[in-house]
């Protein structure tokens, strides 16, 4: 007796086939959807961490940190105790403190720096997890420099690092440079704002945004590179001596809308400037309240621009 095996034909391992592949092109948006929504939740995680950190320091030495200083220092090294690195800040020197090791200095020359070796070091507060960015690169010969996504927000008109950079348009006196003082944001050269000096609200002003890193992209000889802790192109700068550069590894502004970056028309200079993320459609800021939120780079310019200055008092609606 002949007996008939049940197969499947050419047509029904077709039909299969065709469904599996249906199946897997809609769950596999869905699960990176998913995942991104995670690196979303992190970022704003990361940055709740600064902010509070960034009030930690406020409470204790009652103004927040300098943007950046006379030790080529970024506030992000100043709060490294909040964030439960005090080891790490621990091995930091300041040539003009009265603790400092005249052996060392800032003296980004010597290869044992423990400054240089602080800037090859990872602190996973400072790192989005979308960033597309090697870990460790070999940048102003530091042979493993770290990349951030965040930097501290410095006004809303500052064009560039220095005023003879501005590009056209931006070169008036309406826009200032990061190399200058008395800033209208947060966070700036030899900058000491307390909570009081915030006449606009800390619910209404910005503290620290993320920032679109792109070691590898260059624009108008502008690079989209940021850093945390030190940058060794500030050089000797001093309120009473403006000099040196590359202030905007650090610093941003809102002079721009928020990732101008993806603006192939905005000049390289701008784009340095400006904020921005790896998620879609807009960038998270820490507030100087402390609260996080997540702008739309769709939000006007006036608003945001608004939002970027500390005591122009600005009358917005600071949910748009």
């Amino acid at each position: 007796m002949r007996v008939r095996r049940s197969a499947f034909t050419l047509v029904e391992l077709l039909v299969v086939i065709a469904i599996i592949g249906i199946l897997v092109g809609l769950l596999l948006p869905a699960v990176q959807a998913a995942r991104e929504a995670a690196r979303r939740m992190s970022c704003s995680n990361n940055l709740k961490q600064l902010g509070l950190a960034m009030h930690n320091y406020h409470d204790a030495f009652r103004t927040f940190p300098q943007g950046f200083g006379e030790n080529q220092e970024f506030w992000s090294s100043q709060i490294l105790p909040q964030l439960e690195q005090g080891n790490l800040f621990n091995t930091l020197v300041w040539a003009n403190s009265a603790y400092a090791n005249p052996a060392w200095g800032t003296d980004w020359t010597n290869f044992n720096s423990p400054n240089r070796t602080a800037c090859e070091t990872l602190v996973p507060a400072f790192r989005c997890p979308s960033m597309a960015q090697d870990t460790y690169l070999n940048y102003n010969s530091i042979a493993r420099r770290v990349p951030v996504s965040y930097r501290g927000v410095a006004g809303a008109k500052v064009a560039s690092d220095d005023a003879s950079t501005r590009p056209a348009g931006f070169n008036t006196a309406e826009f200032t440079a990061l190399e200058q003082i008395n800033l209208d944001g947060v966070l700036y050269g030899a900058s000491r704002v307390r909570f009081g000096d915030i006449a606009d609200g800390t619910s209404n002003t910005l503290l620290i945004g993320e920032s679109y890193t792109d070691c590898d992209f260059v624009k108008d000889n502008q690079g989209m590179d940021y850093f945390a802790f030190f940058s060794p192109q500030m050089g000797l700068w001093k309120a009473g001596r403006l000099t040196g550069t590359e202030h905007s590894e650090g610093l941003g502004s809102a002079v721009v809308q928020i990732n101008a970056r993806k603006n192939p028309t905005i000049h390289g200079v701008l784009m340095e400037m400006s904020f921005g993320s790896y998620h879609t459609g807009g960038a998270s800021f820490v507030f100087c309240d402390g609260s996080v939120r997540f702008l739309p780079q769709s939000l006007d310019l006036v608003t945001y621009q608004a939002m970027a200055t500390r005591n122009r008092g600005e009358v917005f609606n600071s949910n748009e």
